[in-house]
């Protein structure tokens, strides 16, 4: 898995967030689906947040600890405050913030079904063996 599956997970799931979220407008009600669409930002800006974090602890290179340390005491309570304040406005249900949250797990399995089912792993590791021993 690398950094580009993860950036082709966040983007997908923001697609799948505007279309999953003019549906419910349509279909629904135009509340749910702004709640769906803004607990799908917010699942995403965690995700991104998180990978920002996990790529300053482990990389290659030489640890910079202090700016890893910097992007984890400000991806915890910044995101996560974010989400407190999103929850305590009282303007989206509950239900649609945890609906559009959960996009991104949705997207992250299918992704990665579909990758299995189509072996592309496989094949990256027929064209360069030395890489996946």
């Amino acid at each position: 898995m690398s950094l580009e599956f993860l950036k082709r997970i966040w983007k997908a799931t923001l697609v799948v967030g505007v279309i999953v979220s003019a549906f419910t407008a349509v279909y629904y009600d135009m509340m749910f689906a702004a709640g769906v669409f803004v607990g799908c930002l917010w699942g995403v800006a965690n995700f991104i947040a998180l990978i920002a974090v996990l790529t300053a602890f482990v990389t290659p290179d030489k640890v910079n600890r202090q700016r890893a340390l910097w992007l984890a005491a400000i991806k915890f309570p910044v995101v996560y405050g974010i989400g407190y304040l999103i929850l305590r406005s009282g303007w989206f249900a509950p239900v649609a913030l945890l609906a559009g949250f959960s996009l991104l797990f949705t997207v992250t399995l299918l992704k990665a079904l579909g990758r299995a089912y189509l072996k592309l792993d496989e094949r990256r590791a027929d064209v360069h063996p030395a890489a996946h021993p």
